[in-house]
């Protein structure tokens, strides 16, 4: 019997801000306490998944905004993510959104600088990036390259995906995250994978 076939699925800005808020929550400084992508944040995960399952990659799906200096230095981390061993990245460029505009009525009057510094307020908005990763997480599981897939979200749109895949495929989806978030996901998924748990795995010089 093969071992088996473990393929992991990240929505970047879901999981990363929910880290943040984690490690935060724990009293580490999260420019500190970052996600060790590269090897450890697969092997832990497929190890609780499965301690003889096979790692046969990593999809992360991120967004961001090409007009924002600020996201300069994170379109060259995701560049370098996608060299990484068995990851795959796929980025999106972030839209303008509508006009923030005052909520009470008669008001409803636009708002176009902050009342703050006075700089221009300029909202965007993710287009495109829970399409693509359910897109391809079905047709991961239609070309049967994998067993088990470990999704790393708390979105519960996926939820219809998740339950086809499971009794179309009979394939197991697993559902990593954090305590407190997306219980409709993790119920409708094989089984779950708690992040808080893994933190002393996935950030050991923190918690020697």
């Amino acid at each position: 019997m093969h071992p088996t076939r473990t393929r992991i699925f990240v929505d970047f800005w879901n999981f990363q801000l929910s880290w943040n808020e984690c490690v935060r929550g724990r009293g580490f400084n999260q420019d500190v306490a970052k996600i060790p992508w590269e090897e450890t944040l697969p092997r832990v995960l497929v190890q609780r998944s499965d301690p003889g399952g096979l790692y046969v990659g990593t999809h992360v799906y991120a967004s961001i905004d090409r007009s924002s200096t600020r996201d300069k230095g994170l379109q060259r981390f995701l560049h370098a993510m996608d060299g990484f061993a068995g990851y795959r990245v796929t980025v999106k460029e972030r839209r303008p959104a509508s006009s923030v505009r005052c909520a009470n009525e008669p008001c409803r009057r636009e708002i176009t600088t902050c009342p703050h510094c006075n700089e221009r307020l300029r909202r965007t908005v993710e287009k495109g990036i829970d399409t693509t990763l359910l897109t391809d997480l079905i047709k991961a599981a239609f070309d049967n390259t994998f067993d088990q897939a470990i999704l790393l979200t708390e979105d519960s749109d996926f939820v219809p995906a998740v339950e086809f895949i499971q009794e179309r495929w009979s394939k197991q989806v697993i559902h990593a995250f954090f305590r407190g978030k997306s219980d409709e996901l993790r119920n409708a998924c094989w089984k779950h994978i708690f992040i808080d748990d893994s933190l002393a795995e996935l950030l050991p010089g923190l918690h020697t």
